[in-house]
């Protein structure tokens, strides 16, 4: 049998998951942009996970937290959902599509052939969504991120197709993959959009109260502004790593900061400074304006780390690791101005 689902289009995004989110909240005709979605579930955050295969920065908030925020403000229903058993979670699948319902799923990146990436770089947070599929050929319809107007940087080269067709052995292994961090465990979300709220005032104040209160009192020292600092010390640490170990860690930093990694830019913050931007006509203050052209021009600066780390990935010079710690440090300085601010306008009932 084969379908694919006539009506969804394939867009092409900053965020594998606010991407996938776009898509599916605009199929369903509830148009809502990557920066809101980023913004109204409180996404921006900052991790630094030590890994023995190597060190890992993060700058949202975790997988599948992040989607219940967004459910709890816009009061509708996104289940996940999962089963050990993926003959089930593929029939759920083909049903879901064969009814026009497109199929949000989570996929460990390495097992995607055309994502072309080492095979040790599991990642099972990758968000992406199925619209169809043809048992003759062995295939599913593919949204990723890349768009034929949106082409995205891989570690090999580009990509910039509308979908991609991709054989069924490769989503089953994508899928069922419980390599950490975030094992896929054949996840996808099903949603009901029933009592949708629109975006107002209150639902903005609340989500920028939250991240400012995730940065500022994180509940470990690996995170929030917290785990920024900490970054800039252990970064020197790395010296300590043999050549191979730090070109991974140059090489994995770099796409989890540079917007060819699905950042959006500057490790989040550039996606962050442009929801403050777009909501300030909607809660009518325009402080949210200059706040968030300074989370754009952090991000900047987030994004020159990007490229030493690139060049880390190449050399394994070590003496890129001072600058970029004192690089960091002064970040952490911002940032926690910005904050603070940030909460302050808030706060200061201003709306």
């Amino acid at each position: 049998m084969k379908k694919v689902i006539e009506n969804f289009i394939p867009q092409g995004g900053k965020h594998c998951m606010t991407n996938s989110l776009k898509q599916i909240f605009s199929y369903y005709d509830y148009p809502i942009s990557e920066e809101m979605i980023f913004g109204i579930a409180s996404g921006l955050s900052f991790l630094y996970i030590n890994q023995s295969y190597s060190p890992m920065v993060s700058g949202r908030t975790k997988v599948f937290e992040f989607e219940k925020k967004l459910a709890e403000r816009l009061n509708i229903k996104i289940k996940c959902k999962t089963s050990k058993d993926y003959i089930k979670v593929l029939e759920t699948t083909k049903s879901m599509i064969d009814i026009n319902n497109p199929v949000l799923i989570y996929v460990d990146m390495p097992y995607l052939s055309y994502l072309d990436m080492d095979a040790n770089s599991h990642f099972g947070g990758h968000a992406v969504v199925l619209f169809g599929y043809d048992d003759s050929t062995q295939k599913f319809w593919l949204s990723d991120r890349d768009n034929h107007d949106y082409p995205v940087r891989i570690p090999k080269g580009q990509i910039n197709q509308d979908y991609h067709l991709v054989d069924y052995n490769e989503i089953e292994k994508a899928r069922s993959s419980s390599y950490r961090p975030f094992p896929a465990n054949n996840r996808f979300l099903a949603f009901d959009f029933t009592g949708y709220k629109e975006i107002d005032e209150t639902m903005i104040q609340s989500a920028i109260k939250e991240t400012c209160e995730i940065m500022l009192n994180p509940p470990a020292q690996l995170l929030g502004i917290n785990g920024i600092k900490k970054f800039s010390k252990e970064i020197l640490k790395w010296k300590n790593f043999n050549a191979s170990k730090l070109k991974i860690a140059g090489i994995t930093n770099y796409f989890q900061i540079n917007q060819d990694g699905g950042t959006g830019g500057g490790i989040f913050r550039k996606m962050y400074g442009e929801f403050l931007i777009e909501t300030a006509p909607i809660v009518k203050n325009e402080c949210l304006v200059t706040l968030g052209q300074r989370f754009i021009d952090v991000a900047k600066r987030w994004d020159k780390i990007a490229n030493d780390l690139w060049q880390l990935s190449l050399t394994a010079d070590i003496y890129l690791l001072e600058k970029m710690s004192i690089s960091i440090l002064e970040i952490y300085k911002e940032e926690k101005d910005l904050y603070r601010l940030l909460k302050e306008t808030i706060d200061s009932r201003a709306f």
